[in-house]
Formats: structure tokens, C-alpha cells, sequence
């Protein structure tokens, strides 16, 4: 049964969204569990944001309004997070949108400290969909069991699809870091389920996510990629201190998606004068090291490893330019 007494917050952070945010916020307002704050933080929009917002707003009470000067997402979710009186913290995303059960989903059954439903993709580059079975986990060892098979999941890895116990949040004093341009996500959501005693994963694809074809907007420097890696194995490692887990699979994801839009970086700024400084990059310990372990996975990381290894690194640099 789902009780109608816990106050839910759902933090949905906006920059010129004028597209989309309609659709999001029809799904907000008619949720099937209706004891819920909606807070929209417009991020300094120059487009019809604003508007959009405030026009939902004097439709539906529960939906609120914040408008601040551009800040970023991260900042844009800590607004709200100041704000925020629920019990329970949910966030969504201004192009994406929810089923009607979506709430109710979440908070059907005993509440824990973490709730995960799956997800469906819209948009024109769909990643693959997520679902899972109904599962609890309230110890050590099923936790260490759960977060092995799932910690890499999308829904893992953002904050939407979820459910946060607003009293870890503060207790933690738990922010998206704002010096962080990419990668804010991932510290906050493992910083958090570090501190978890709990986690349910719910049936149902409940939340639809928008996916917009690739790009490269999120392409790295190196200096911003190893500083990222880092700063997400921090959150990894206590985690897997806490649960006995191991973390390796999470590290190989982690390291395999930022040495990716580290390659885009160079694909897009590097000339053959910057050869040596994409070397540094890739000899580094962290770095060289991931190639060495996973160099049988596949033809491209062998190849990597094998240019590495001899020290062909022009020629790595135009097979980066070439093929990513």
C-alpha cells in the first residue's frame, strides 16, 4: 500500500527548455500520488522558460518556481535542495517526463533510505532502456550484491529515476559540486548510496528520459578528465570500504567512459603539436594501467595498448583523429 502522508520534493532544474517543459510539467502535475512540492528552477533562461513555468504554476499550487542568474545544473538542483520540505527527494530533468504512477511506484510498499525504478528512452539517439525486477536490499551483503550488478546502470549514475531519504541528504550536508563540469551526478548519487542502509529497485518503466544524438559537448581536456576520475572513485571507494564490494567494474566503466571524451577532446582541438601532450595523458599510471588490464577485451583497447607499449603515439594520435 502506498501511504499519502510523506511530502515529496521534485527538484527540476530548467535552461531554455521552452521545447520540452510543458510535457514535463503535465507529467508532474498529474501524478497519481498527489502529496507532492514541484520545484522549478529556472536557470537564467533567455527563452520562454520562465513563462512556461509560471503558467503551470498558477494552474497547479504545488508547483513552484525559482528563478535564479545562470549557474550550471548542479547549482540549479542545490537552489531547490535549500528549499526543498519533503520527506523524500526526486529530480527530474526539464526534457524528460514521468508516468502518472511514477511517484506512487516508488513509494509503494516499506520505504527505504534508496528507491530505483527503470526507465524508457525518447529522442532521437536512444541509449538502450533499463527495467528491473522487484528487489530489496537491507544488509551488507545483499547491498554488496545489488550495487556489483547494478552501480554502472544510467539510473545509477544520475539522480532522476529515484528516490532520496531527504534527512541523509542534510545530515550529509550532500551538494552537487559545482566546480565540476561534468561528472556532478555521479558524486552526488554514489555519495549518497555510500550512506545507504537500504535500497529497493521497483518494476516498471516509469520515468521517460530524452536522448539527443551525440556530440561533442561533453568532450574532455586532460586535465579535467583525470581530475573527474578521481573525484568519482572517491565516492567508489567508500563504497566499497562500506560493503565489502568490488569496485572494479565501476572503476573500468568510469575510466572507459572519460578516456572516451578525452578522445573526442582530441579529435576536436588537438593539432600534431599537441602529439606529446596527448602522450602524458595516456602514459599516466591510472590510464596506462586500464589499457594493460583490459587490453583482451577488445581489438580497440589492444591496439591502445600496443601503441603505448612501443611508443607510436603519433600514430595513435591520427587513429584518434580518424576513427572517434
Amino acid at each position: 500500500m502506498t501511504r499519502n502522508d510523506d511530502l515529496v520534493s521534485i527538484i527540476i532544474p530548467a535552461y531554455n527548455a521552452t521545447a520540452t517543459l510543458a510535457r514535463c510539467l503535465q507529467s508532474v502535475s498529474g501524478q497519481t500520488y498527489p502529496h507532492f512540492e514541484a520545484i522549478l528552477v529556472n536557470d537564467g533562461s533567455t527563452d520562454n522558460t520562465r513563462a512556461i513555468a509560471e503558467d503551470w504554476a498558477a494552474r497547479d499550487c504545488r508547483i513552484h518556481v525559482l528563478n535564479k542568474e545562470n549557474g550550471g545544473v548542479g547549482a540549479a538542483r542545490n537552489s531547490a535542495l535549500e528549499i526543498a520540505r519533503g520527506e523524500w527527494i526526486t529530480f527530474v530533468d526539464a526534457d524528460d517526463y514521468l508516468e502518472p504512477n511514477f511517484l506512487e511506484r516508488l513509494l509503494t510498499g516499506d520505504r527505504r533510505d534508496l528507491s530505483v525504478i527503470g526507465y524508457h528512452t525518447v529522442g532521437e539517439h536512444e541509449i538502450p532502456e533499463q527495467s528491473y525486477p522487484e528487489t530489496v536490499a537491507t544488509d551488507s551483503k545483499s547491498i554488496k550484491t545489488l550495487l556489483e550488478s547494478h552501480l554502472t546502470d544510467m539510473t545509477f549514475l544520475c539522480p532522476w529515476g529515484k528516490l532520496f531519504r531527504a534527512s541523509i541528504i542534510k545530515s550529509l550536508g550532500l551538494r552537487f559540486n559545482t566546480d565540476m563540469r561534468i561528472g556532478e551526478d555521479v558524486v552526488f548519487v554514489w555519495s549518497y548510496i555510500a550512506r545507504c542502509s537500504s535500497i529497493a529497485l521497483k518494476p516498471g518503466q516509469c520515468y521517460n528520459y530524452h536522448t539527443a544524438p551525440a556530440d561533442f559537448k561533453y568532450a574532455v581536456d586532460e586535465e579535467t578528465a583525470i581530475m573527474t576520475i578521481n573525484r568519482i572513485f572517491e565516492p567508489l571507494d567508500a563504497l566499497a570500504a562500506k560493503n565489502g564490494m568490488n569496485p572494479e567494474k565501476a572503476r573500468n566503466h568510469i575510466l572507459n567512459y572519460y578516456i572516451w571524451l578525452y578522445k573526442l577532446y582530441v579529435k576536436r582541438s588537438y593539432g600534431k603539436k599537441d602529439t606529446g601532450r596527448m602522450a602524458s595523458f595516456f602514459y599516466q599510471p591510472l590510464i596506462l594501467g586500464y589499457f594493460k588490464r583490459n587490453k583482451w577485451k577488445s581489438k580497440d583497447k589492444a591496439a591502445v595498448y600496443l601503441l603505448l607499449k612501443l611508443h607510436l603515439t603519433g600514430l595513435l594520435y591520427k587513429l584518434i583523429k580518424l576513427y572517434y
